[in-house]
């Protein structure tokens, strides 16, 4: 089998001669621009300002698919492009969407106070979600550049994984004990940004250990699924259980926060698509949708402060649904280069630029230099924590521009695809496929925070429990009776 297809099982369909894929390219870039003509014919002049950049985002998506799908022959829910890309299309569209329900009248509650007084004008709406087109076809094209190039035959000699039971039972204690200091160690939380502060009142001590045990829970998590989907018939009760009481325990601890049930649910995913059963594109989509669905509906509970009737009556009686996070990306961007034009931004240190790599050091001031805190420093001064997400596109307008936008989407592709194809080199290893999977599920915040971001979680949050399982794997083979450990070979050598 070819190194660069996924495990058996997981091709989808052969691959595309390039001349095809350009063809397709071709025919996909001409119906956009014939829908384009046709909209200009439905819609006003202001609403084709929006419009029109929204069709070259979708053609440059259709056009990215195709070429990944029939280039690769890969099933597209196991390709970090794919999600990351269907992720950027996603807070591009739903936005430009909500702009055009209520034809630019944005009421001075609208989301994000900074966007509402700035009376955005459909030309200068339209522009933004030009940069959003720029930053998806820079993506597209960087990872299509590295991902599709053949990769060199390799035949992997795994060591067979030990039963993993009491790694597991050993983690499961770990992560038990860590949500038990987390939870006596909290103050008293009644509200979702209260939550950020919970641990405010802890001597410098105890919130290192508090540190400690979210970093091995948030971790931990992550190689729980590992271990657990590895003999997924032997465990498959016992991931039945675990997930839906993570995911209620982290709704619940964090008073609505979505990101670490999201990205856990993402990975639960990943994880039954490469150990389980492939995943079609049909049944992904579903998926996600579902995923949205879910991601909305926390919003939505708590913006009404968990109270279900004030829920239902803002959903179904005032038509209200909360999406304000998938403005969150556009709205900072486009401030950002608003007061970029005006030349009126804040002063930043160059060790903002760096922040990422700042990020890694641990006992280290991660504010100070963190653009979020810039930013809330500078237009929410009185906020108990930053109200505002930032991004790439946001990152971009602090420093260089469009042209500074166009480099970090190419950087951002092509790092991502040397990713999957680090991951294809050494995919039978369960610890690459760890790393893969965290990285695939947690890819959001790159498109939230910056194209680096995923470098300091990754070190702190996943090595240390992933470390840990590892020894403890070792320490298992090592204690246990040789035809404990490799029962198939024995097998092989009696017959």
């Amino acid at each position: 089998m070819r190194e660069d297809a996924f495990p058996p099982g997981t091709m989808s369909s052969p691959k595309a001669s390039a001349v095809e894929v350009i063809l397709v390219g071709c025919i996909i870039a001409v119906s956009a621009f014939l829908l384009g003509l046709l909209a200009e014919r439905v819609f006003n002049s202001p609403q084709m300002h929006v419009i029109r950049p929204l069709l070259a985002s979708i053609a440059v998506f259709a056009i990215f698919t195709f070429a990944l799908k029939y280039r690769t022959g890969t099933y597209l829910l196991g390709e970090i492009g794919f999600v990351y890309m269907a992720l950027a299309l996603a807070y591009t569209l739903l936005p430009a969407i909500k702009f055009l329900m209520v034809n630019f009248d944005f009421p001075s509650s609208f989301d994000g106070w900074h966007f509402a007084e700035l009376s955005p004008q459909p030309g200068e709406l339209g522009t933004h979600f030009w940069r959003h087109a720029l930053f998806i076809f820079g993506v597209a094209a960087g990872f299509l550049a590295v991902r599709i190039r053949p990769l060199p035959i390799r035949t992997l000699n795994d060591e067979p994984a030990c039963q993993p039971g009491r790694v597991i039972a050993i983690l499961l204690a770990i992560l038990a004990c860590c949500v038990g200091v987390v939870t006596l160690l909290s103050a008293p939380v009644a509200t979702y940004l209260a939550h950020y502060t919970r641990f405010d009142h802890l001597s410098a001590p105890l919130r290192r250990l508090v540190d400690f045990c979210l970093v091995f829970k948030d971790g931990g998590y992550f190689v729980l699924l590992a271990l657990l989907f590895s003999q997924y018939r032997r465990y498959r009760r016992l991931i039945f259980m675990v997930v839906p009481i993570v995911c209620v325990y982290e709704v619940a601890y964090s008073k609505g926060t979505r990101i670490v049930v999201f990205t856990f649910l993402l990975a639960v995913m990943a994880f039954y698509h490469y150990r389980v059963s492939a995943i079609s594109l049909k049944k992904g989509l579903v998926v996600l949708l579902v995923l949205a669905t879910l991601f909305l509906g926390i919003e939505i509970v708590r913006g009404s402060d968990f109270y279900l009737g004030d829920a239902q009556y803002r959903l179904f009686e005032q038509k209200q649904v909360g999406v304000s996070e998938f403005d969150s990306v556009y709205c900072t961007g486009f401030h950002l280069y608003f007061e970029r034009a005006q030349k009126t931004l804040p002063s930043r240190n160059w060790q903002m630029f760096f922040y990422e790599l700042i990020a890694v050091i641990p006992l280290f001031d991660h504010t100070e230099h963190h653009p979020q805190y810039w930013y809330a420093r500078n237009y929410f001064p009185n906020a108990i924590v930053p109200p505002t997400t930032m991004g790439v596109i946001a990152d971009s307008a602090i420093w260089g521009g469009e042209m500074d936008l166009f480099i970090r989407s190419l950087l951002n592709g092509m790092l991502f695809a040397f990713l999957t194809r680090w991951f294809l080199r050494r995919r039978e290893k369960w610890w690459a496929l760890t790393i893969y999977i965290y990285l695939y599920a947690t890819c959001i915040v790159v498109l939230k925070y910056s194209v680096f971001f995923q470098i300091a979680p990754l070190i702190r949050t996943l090595l240390p429990p992933l470390l840990l399982a590892g020894i403890l794997i070792r320490w298992q083979k090592a204690s246990a009776p040789i035809h404990s450990v490799r029962p198939a070979q024995d097998k092989a050598d009696e017959l």
